[in-house]
């Protein structure tokens, strides 16, 4: 099974200006930056000429719903999406991946202000409106090279969907990102069984919002929406929102999605075991764009896989790889053979003495444990015996019942302890001497 999304990778055709929107005004703080390696951009399906640089942005360090731009070399020509404007070839309602979204503070003016003083333009005014029992106030806006942002204040949102504390700077980190899913069936299966994602919301817009809704996403009023929100167990971030359109699906954006071209091009996930995930993904007919492969040259080694989804999403799987623990191995092994062959075995021999004395021990010691547990046993019984005795005479004697005195007096002083016997024996000369008198 996956994780929640760690990171969103946006193409973008200026690096500077970009940051300029995400470092400078939603203040997301530079976690990484660099040449992206070229093992992964092989990986990626680039040209073995192309180049790349990125940077990974998060929110004050959150390690998930995080942002990596990359400015590519060659620069590209094919936009993931473009949905709005006047000579926009794609449609709202077309479908593939959609929109990145950010949680700012209430109220939500004041964001909107400094995202127009920077010379993006929103789409649509704020919308306050009802999903289930979620209550969102949402405006969506167009970002570097068109892709579409929104922002949201969540008036009524559960722990499933908003973190607690969050925003804990102006914006978030990308708590959620949107898909326009074709078949709810299909995706459904695929997020759930495939991927092991847990739906936090599965419902249609009201009627009393409905309107609201298709003017924020830009449909015709009254077009039915439904939502479905799928999250890691315990996790508020990283989520993916599907939204179907009804009969209004339009296209498929089919070949869009993917890195080297301009947008939102890959969705990045971490796996504990990438074979199992990827004998999944083929199980259920999924494309597998990029096999399970090392990758070297970007810190520490992990392997990716990157493959499609039933919505045109291209996802990133990553699995850390355990080749540094193999070479460690080999490093102890290669150290150990310069010396003779006899000191090792001297050393084995001289661990496995003190375990068998040890064993021998602990033998000995639960011997005499249970020689000593049984001898208590049989003294205690023997006490029993003695008083049982004792107090059989006496009755016998107020009865007036002759006693056998010397089977009866040897069996209880045989029998008893020494403070009895003591005392029997006292009782014994006592008598004889009253008997002499």
């Amino acid at each position: 099974m996956v994780g929640a999304m760690r990171l969103a990778t946006v193409g973008v055709s200026d690096l500077k200006a970009a940051l300029g929107l995400f470092r400078d005004i939603m203040r997301l703080k530079v976690e990484h930056s660099g040449a992206v390696p070229p093992d992964l951009l092989q990986a990626w399906g680039l040209a073995a000429n192309a180049k790349a640089q990125m940077v990974e942005l998060s929110c004050k360090g959150y390690p998930v719903g995080r942002l990596r731009l990359v400015e590519y070399t060659p620069a590209p020509t094919q936009t993931v999406r473009f949905d709005h404007g006047a000579a926009n070839p794609d449609a709202g309602t077309d479908v593939g991946v959609k929109a990145l979204d950010f949680y700012v503070a209430d109220p939500i003016l004041p964001s909107v202000r400094k995202i127009e003083a920077a010379g993006y333009q929103f789409r649509s005014p704020p919308v306050k409106h009802e999903i289930g029992t979620s209550v969102s106030e949402e405006c969506l806006f167009s970002g570097p090279d068109g892709i579409p942002i929104l922002i949201m204040v969540g008036h009524k949102h559960p722990p499933t969907s908003l973190r607690a504390n969050s925003p804990d700077g102006p914006f978030s980190e990308i708590p959620t990102i949107s898909v326009v899913a074709g078949d709810l069936a299909r995706t459904r299966g695929f997020y759930e069984g495939v991927l092991g994602l847990v739906p936090v919301v599965d419902a249609e817009t009201g009627d009393a919002h409905r309107n609201q809704v298709n003017d924020l996403t830009g449909v015709p009023r009254g077009t039915r929406i439904h939502f479905l929100l799928y999250a890691q167990k315990g996790e508020a971030s990283g989520k993916i929102l599907l939204v179907h359109f009804f009969e209004q699906t339009g296209k498929r954006l089919t070949g869009r999605m993917k890195p080297g071209h301009l947008g939102f091009s890959l969705l990045t996930h971490d796996t504990d075991d990438l074979d199992a995930l990827h004998t999944r993904l083929r199980a259920v007919g999924a494309e597998i764009v990029t096999p399970p492969t090392l990758i070297k040259g970007d810190g520490a080694a992990y392997r990716v896989m990157l493959a499609k989804g039933p919505n045109e999403e291209m996802f990133e799987f990553v699995q850390v790889a355990d080749a540094p623990v193999v070479k460690t191995k080999k490093v102890v092994k290669s150290k150990a053979t310069p010396k003779a062959k006899s000191a090792p075995k001297a050393k084995t021999k001289s661990k496995a003495k003190p375990k068998a004395k040890t064993k021998a021990k602990q033998k000995a010691k639960k011997a005499v444990a249970k020689r000593k547990a049984v001898q208590a046993v049989k003294k205690a019984v023997a006490k029993r015996r003695a008083v049982k005795a004792v107090r059989k005479a006496v009755a016998q004697r107020k009865a007036g019942k002759p006693v056998k005195k010397a089977v009866a007096k040897r069996q209880v002083v045989k029998k008893a302890k020494p403070r009895v016997k003591a005392k029997l024996k006292a009782k014994a000369k006592t008598k004889s001497k009253r008997r002499g008198r």
